[in-house]
């Protein structure tokens, strides 16, 4: 399965992302909340509880996933209201790291979904940062210990990021 990546450097182009061999991508259901639930308390360390995760879903939240022979490999949940869509979480299970499946559950919601994007991401957490910007979201602003404190006390600042997508006739 191939899907289309916006790759930003300097100018936008477009190219096609391979998924690796025996992933594929598809719309997550009730069914998938077992698994789904195992991962974000394997990703997370302040994860949603297994009831929140279904509330969100029967409230019209959407999922995507991210699995290879039937095993999730991953998951995207956001939720669109009117013309925004907010990224919940995104996790990928730590045996498929590395492999592009971040982007592609991305790339599959911003072609999918209306004209803004956003979400809040961990200050230290560089490596999802840097995924994003090479999505095309940029920075913008900040909430202060937004993330919990941890047993040593220390809470986390999030940043906010967003993406505005380009006009249907511009891709």
């Amino acid at each position: 399965m191939s899907v289309l990546l916006r790759v930003v450097a300097g100018k936008s182009r477009w190219s096609y992302l391979k998924l690796p061999d025996g992933f594929s991508l598809r719309a997550g259901d009730l069914s998938d909340l077992p698994a789904v639930y195992q991962l974000n308390r394997q990703a997370f360390d302040s994860c949603w509880s297994e009831q929140s995760l279904y509330s969100a879903l029967e409230s019209g939240y959407d999922l995507i996933i991210c699995e290879s022979a039937g095993e999730l490999a991953g998951y995207l949940l956001s939720l669109t209201i009117l013309d925004e869509t907010q990224i919940m979480q995104i996790a990928v299970d730590e045996r498929f790291l590395r492999r592009g499946l971040a982007v592609a559950m991305s790339q599959r919601l911003i072609d999918s979904h209306p004209a803004v994007l956003l979400l809040e991401v961990r200050l230290s957490n560089i490596a999802a940062r840097r995924l994003y910007k090479k999505l095309g979201f940029v920075e913008s602003g900040y909430r202060k210990n937004y993330y919990a404190a941890d047993a040593s006390g220390f809470s986390e600042d999030a940043v906010l990021m967003q993406l505005q997508a380009e006009p249907k006739g511009e891709r």
